[in-house]
């Protein structure tokens, strides 16, 4: 009886990842890089040549780690975006705009799917109000994908 609306919420958040979104803004530059760490559900470290990047996915927020303890449901996130781009996998990404600590802004795209996305979509992250005017073309994706999730209560949304 409740394998319908599992089947629906997967469904649901498989769609808004495949939705093709165009480049975040005029100045965004889509490169080729190589996964070699996850450091959480929303920052990673890639590879590309001999450049190692940090990159903090654009636009979206997932529970951190707090003096060496998670937040609720920060390691099930990171656990997931680890699903999504294991390490070693090959991705591409567009690089916004540098942030603090030398971190770059980036949408990841991997095997043809935005999986900064597909974190809101499944409720493994939502839409980081900072960074919203970073990502003009994609805001209405990711509220659209963050309020089926939350309706849904998927991921992080299913203990409120």
């Amino acid at each position: 009886m409740h394998k319908i609306p599992t089947i629906f919420r997967l469904v649901t958040a498989i769609t808004f990842a495949l939705i093709p979104l165009t480049s975040q803004s005029s100045n965004a530059q889509t490169l080729s890089a190589i996964v070699t760490r996850i450091i959480d559900a929303d920052t990673v470290v890639l590879r590309q040549g001999e450049t190692e990047i940090v990159g903090q996915l654009a636009c979206i927020d997932t529970p951190d780690w707090v003096n060496g303890q998670p937040q609720p449901h920060a390691q099930a996130s990171k656990n997931r975006l680890t699903q999504l781009i294991p390490v070693g996998s090959s991705v591409r990404y567009d690089s916004l705009r540098t942030v603090g600590r030398g971190r770059s802004l980036i949408v990841v795209f991997h095997n043809n799917r935005n999986i900064n996305l597909q974190m809101v979509a499944e409720g493994q992250a939502e839409l980081h109000g900072s960074y919203r005017q970073t990502c003009p073309n994609s805001v209405d994706a990711l509220t659209q994908a963050q309020s089926k999730a939350k309706n849904q209560r998927l991921g992080l949304w299913n203990s409120q």
